[in-house]
């Protein structure tokens, strides 16, 4: 083992990090107990200013053994340089039982007693059922922060999580967070309140009965859902005392990529209902498979109202598209890649979104998109994967512009979920941009970026 883990690590010294990496991913997939080669691809990580990635490769490789200094020492450094080292206090604290005499990590456990730092406590308040943007946002504060959800709206389960925080993240602007800001008892009071408005709620009364002065820090997904609210209340950015643009975020790792080419297999993702038209997507779905009868349309979702069902089995027979439309039913996130493994664009008819998933998983998977003109399309997309009428729409899937790359590149620069994460991450330590620009760069690297053998 120790032969094969020097050969990544020359490709390592020899700067070869992208080659280094892929070798030590195929020697942790042929050993899953590699504690060396879970290290080393933190180290990797870290080199790419991936800070979440290089923790999980960290923690596999101390599951593996909880002993091994050079993944805690890596481990620690990198707590360190993101301020977050009492993270790692009980681990030193054990490590330092067993090797006493071990100066590097005594001087590391002395510096997290002496840093003595505080952890803010955060409740995170969502209704059940709507948790499911959430996840991602709460494993990362639960690195820094002391954090408990209340996925309820049961008025003492969520009193009490409130009671008990410093800050408070009310996900969605609905009716729970109409009745929390103006609550008898003021109990946002001296709280950092952060509330997170997705969509749908600007269309509703909640924006009129939200009491916003109650609330520290507003973050839309889209800029052309601010605007749609502050045109509704045009006195919120005085009420509210800072508005933040922060769109959804992916993870790439945990889609995989693959280089397609231009095929005949469209995917649509999602709900079938008014909004996101469904007239418009069998219309145009239907010219596309006059000018070509190899097309296909898979359809990964369900249909919200039986009425829309009714239109779809009576028009997919008028228009003889019984052999070029299929039906899978409500496709989950852990099999959304292997569903869109043998498609080749991925279609949004929509006529109104926030900052839909469902594109850029795809994108990420390499599917072309093929974007309706929503109301703000233009602001979270270039004009070239836009259309407005159905003869666009032909003649953007026939066209021979294929490029998986550039699709998933586009969502890794602008819709990552490392930059939705530093950006709340500003927002909670004060430190967030003016503007509504996204961070394009992570703004700690760690100190040392060496591999530990």
């Amino acid at each position: 083992m120790d032969n094969i883990v020097a050969k990544g690590e020359s490709l390592f010294a020899e700067g070869r990090i992208d080659e280094a990496e892929q070798f030590f991913l195929s020697v942790a997939e042929n050993d899953t107990n590699s504690k060396e080669a879970y290290n080393n691809l933190g180290v990797i990580a870290i080199q790419k200013n991936n800070a979440k990635s290089a923790i999980e490769y960290f923690t596999k490789s101390l599951e593996i053994d909880p002993f091994y200094k050079d993944a805690i020492v890596n481990y620690a450094e990198l707590l360190s340089s993101l301020d977050q080292l009492h993270i790692a206090g009980p681990l030193l604290e054990k490590i330092a039982d067993k090797y006493p005499d071990d100066e590097e990590i005594t001087n590391l456990l002395e510096y997290v007693f002496a840093s003595n730092q505080v952890r803010h406590k955060i409740a995170v308040i969502c209704p059940r059922g709507l948790e499911s943007f959430i996840g991602n946002i709460v494993d990362f504060l639960k690195i820094e922060y002391e954090v408990r959800v209340c996925y309820s709206t049961n008025v003492q389960e969520v009193d009490s999580t409130i009671m008990w925080s410093d800050i408070v993240w009310l996900e969605w602007a609905n009716e729970l967070a109409m009745a929390l800001t103006n609550h008898p008892k003021n109990i946002l009071k001296d709280k950092q309140v952060i509330c997170r408005l997705h969509r749908y709620e600007v269309f509703t009364d909640y924006l009129d009965k939200i009491k916003w002065e109650n609330i520290s820090d507003l973050i839309f997904v889209a800029e052309h859902i601010k605007k749609t609210a502050i045109k509704r209340i045009p006195s919120l950015p005085q009420l509210v005392q800072n508005i933040h643009i922060v769109p959804n975020g992916i993870n790439p790792n945990k889609l995989r990529f693959k280089q397609k080419d231009k095929g005949y297999n469209i995917a649509y993702l999602g709900y079938i209902n008014d909004r996101k038209g469904p007239i418009l997507l069998l219309h145009s779905f239907r010219e596309l498979v006059q000018s070509d009868n190899r097309y296909q349309l898979f359809i990964g979702g369900k249909f919200e109202y039986a009425y829309i069902q009714l239109y779809f089995d009576q028009m997919i027979k008028e228009m003889g598209l019984e052999e070029n439309v299929q039906f899978d039913g409500w496709i989950e996130n852990q099999n959304i890649y292997t569903w869109l493994d043998d498609k080749q664009y991925i279609v949004c008819t929509s006529i109104h979104e926030g900052h839909p998933v469902g594109i850029m998983e795809a994108m990420i998977c390499g599917l072309k998109p093929l974007i309706h003109n929503y109301v703000g399309a233009r602001e979270s997309y270039p004009d070239k994967y836009i259309w407005n009428t159905i003869p666009e729409f032909v003649q953007m899937v026939n066209e021979n512009n294929y490029d998986s790359t550039e699709y998933r590149k586009f969502i890794e620069t602008n819709y990552s979920l490392e930059l939705q994460l530093q950006r709340i991450n500003k927002i909670l330590s004060g430190n967030y941009e003016k503007s509504t620009t996204i961070p394009r760069s992570v703004d700690k690297k760690p100190a040392k970026l060496e591999v530990y053998t």
